[in-house]
């Protein structure tokens, strides 16, 4: 009976840390493109390859995991998904923009999820 008691706090534990995750997710990258902000301009070359392996694998997160998210949260991350975008093109770094068309390849259907899907011209 403990032995059951103590797996099933550890069980809920694990549950609860996941969640957690997922739903800081938009916080996590706003607070991660704000250091990048910060730092970009003492960013070497492999430091932005570190920002950009880290952004890229955040936005494949959160791909994943997207229906968990509601409209405020994925505005959010949008928002910070751009910040990042503007900042490695103010400061030069190609190799961001390229991987962010490789992530994004699907971006129709990102912003029609986010509810930013662009009218079509006339």
């Amino acid at each position: 009976m403990r032995q059951s008691f103590v797996l099933f706090v550890v069980m809920a534990a694990a549950m609860l840390l996941l969640s957690a995750c997922k739903e800081n997710l938009p916080k996590r990258m706003e607070a991660f493109v704000d250091k990048v902000d910060r730092h970009a301009d003492s960013y070497s070359q492999d430091d932005w390859a570190k920002a950009n392996a880290q952004f890229e694998k955040m936005v494949n997160e959160f791909k994943e995991n997207q229906s968990s998210y509601n409209a405020e949260e994925k505005k959010q991350f949008n928002a910070a998904c751009g910040k990042y975008m503007a900042i490695a093109a103010k400061w030069g770094v190609n190799t961001a923009l390229d991987g962010i068309n490789n992530v994004f390849e699907g971006i129709g259907t990102f912003l029609k999820e986010l509810g930013t899907e662009a009218a079509p011209a006339d």
